[in-house]
């Protein structure tokens, strides 16, 4: 038996829904569920991680809405191979506009970030100013049978003094993306990782400042 789904009329600016045959509402107050659509949409899996904060990647499922009607704004109901993840929410969604949700933590992707170099001091022959140095090696495995793109996050220091220099120390993996999202000093680095395989990337940073002079600084 297959369920009664709306036929849809688009007419300019709205888009009308009219479900055929009959429907009992008792008088209860009870809220009766009909189905108006069903759309199979092809998704494009990524995961991302920010491992200074969180060793865990997180899986992103993204679409682009297909056909001419928009999608209505509710929860939506998730569920990753068959099992039931939570609850989100998608907005009013136009025919071509792209969408994100997110599954969750994906147990299939390894991410560790190790410290592998920190060295504060002094530098300089005629003047002389302090250098805190600091290195990182992030290392990103993936457990899947397919390739997944992933995105790992880190923060580089930025100065808003001219007297403070940052720079990033040579050898360092280049990141995609230096201001991620017009965040100022998130670093990103996507690939694609292909199954059962890691790869490692390099992140490091040296501050310099006069001797002297006040600097306030957080490293984790």
């Amino acid at each position: 038996m297959k369920q009664l789904e709306a036929e849809v009329a688009v007419a300019g600016f709205q888009a009308l829904y009219a479900i055929p045959g009959r429907v009992s509402v008792d008088n209860t107050g009870t809220a009766k569920s009909v189905r108006i659509d069903t759309t199979a949409i092809d998704a494009t899996l990524s995961a991302r991680a920010v491992p200074k904060l969180d060793p865990t990647a997180y899986l992103t499922a993204a679409f682009t809405l297909p056909g001419e009607t928009p999608l209505l704004p509710g929860t939506a109901m998730l569920y990753r191979d068959g099992v039931f993840m939570g609850q989100g929410h998608l907005p009013m969604l136009s025919p071509g506009e792209e969408a994100k949700l997110g599954f969750g933590a994906d147990d299939l992707i390894k991410v560790k970030r190790v410290e592998v170099r920190r060295q504060t001091g002094e530098e300089g022959l005629i003047s002389t100013s302090n250098v805190d140095e600091r290195a990182y090696d992030i290392t990103v495995r993936s457990l899947h049978d397919f390739t997944i793109p992933v995105t790992v996050l880190d923060q580089m220091p930025f100065s808003v003094r001219e007297e403070i220099k940052v720079a990033e120390l040579p050898g360092m993996t280049p990141p995609t993306s230096r201001d991620f999202e017009k965040k100022r000093g998130v670093r990103a680095w996507t690939f694609d990782l292909e199954p059962d395989s890691e790869k490692v990337l390099k992140h490091g940073y040296k501050v310099t400042w006069p001797e002297g002079f006040q600097v306030g600084m957080t490293f984790n």
